[in-house]
C-alpha cells in the first residue's frame, strides 16, 4: 500500500517525540522542578515550625552538587545527603560534631535537625526563600549568615561521661547502669552491665576494639551487658538531641549526661 510523503513525515516526527520524552536523562541528585536545583547554594535558617530563628543561633544550609549538605546546625557543625525529584527531597545521614551547647543553640539545633531529617519536599517562593516541608517546617533565606560564636557554652564529646536511658526501643534495665566514657585521647570506656570494657572511637561516630574484663555474671546483667557491647560495635554515627546523645546502628541507643 502507498503511504503519502507527508504522512510518513508526520509518523517520524510523532516518534522521535515520543522517544525524546521517555529517555532518560540520568538526574542528578538535586534535579528539580523545571530545571530548578539546589546544587551550589547556601541558605540562612529564618524560621523552623513558623517560629522566627534569632541572632547567632540561626542554622545555615549549603547544597553541594555532589549531593551532600552542610553547614551549621545553630550550636554545631553538621553534614548529611540529599536528594531532590522534583518537587520531593530527602536528607539522610546526617551527623554533626559533639559539643554540647546551653541556650537558644540548643533548642533551634533540636529543632533544625528533626525538620532535616523529616524533609519531604521543597519549594522557591517568590521573593526567592527556600521553603522545606518536613515535621519541623524549615523557611530559610538566600546567603550564609555568621554562625554561632566559637566562645559559645558547651562541652566537647572527648572527657564527657554518659549514662545509658534506652536501647534498642527499651529503657528496663532491671535496675542495671551501663555507661559510657570518651577520653581525650581517642579512647572510650565504661561499665557494660558486669564487666568494664575499653576501646576506641572516632569523632564521625563509630566504636571499635572494644575489650572487657572477664567477670562472669548471671543473668540479667550478663543478658544487658551482651546487647550492650552488641549495640556500641555496631554504633555507626551519633548526634546531640536536647542534650542527649543519640547512636545510629542496628541497636539504636540514648544517653543522658553523667
Amino acid at each position: 500500500m502507498h503511504v503519502p510523503v507527508l504522512r510518513v513525515s508526520v509518523l517520524i516526527a510523532i516518534s522521535l517525540v515520543a522517544i525524546a520524552c521517555t529517555r532518560d536523562p540520568g538526574a542528578s541528585p538535586s534535579s528539580g522542578v523545571g530545571g530548578v536545583d539546589l546544587a551550589n547554594t547556601s541558605w540562612t535558617v529564618t524560621s523552623l515550625g513558623g517560629v522566627p530563628t534569632v541572632g547567632p543561633a540561626r542554622p545555615t544550609m549549603t547544597f553541594a552538587a555532589d549531593g551532600t549538605v552542610s553547614g551549621t546546625a545553630g550550636c554545631n557543625q553538621y553534614s548529611g545527603k540529599y536528594r531532590i525529584d522534583g518537587s520531593s527531597i530527602s536528607i539522610t545521614d546526617v551527623a554533626s560534631t559533639m559539643m554540647m551547647c546551653a541556650g537558644p543553640g540548643a533548642d533551634t539545633e533540636a529543632l533544625f535537625l528533626k525538620g532535616l531529617n523529616s524533609a519531604t519536599a521543597w519549594r522557591l517562593t517568590e521573593s526567592g526563600d527556600l521553603e522545606i516541608a518536613a515535621a519541623v517546617a524549615i523557611v530559610a533565606g538566600p546567603g550564609v549568615a555568621e554562625g554561632p560564636p566559637g566562645d559559645a557554652p558547651g562541652m566537647e564529646l572527648p572527657g564527657s561521661s554518659w549514662v545509658l536511658t534506652e536501647m534498642g526501643g527499651t529503657a528496663d534495665f532491671a535496675h542495671i547502669v551501663p555507661t559510657l566514657v570518651f577520653g581525650d585521647d581517642g579512647t572510650v570506656s565504661g561499665f557494660s552491665g558486669c564487666n568494664t570494657f575499653r576501646g576506641t572511637y572516632t569523632p564521625d561516630g563509630h566504636i571499635g576494639s572494644l575489650v572487657s574484663t572477664k567477670i562472669g555474671c548471671p543473668p540479667p546483667a550478663s543478658t544487658v551487658e551482651f546487647d550492650y557491647l552488641k549495640a556500641l560495635s555496631d554504633v555507626s554515627g551519633w548526634s546531640l538531641v536536647d542534650g542527649r546523645l543519640e547512636t545510629r546502628g542496628a541497636i539504636p541507643m540514648t544517653f543522658e549526661p553523667g
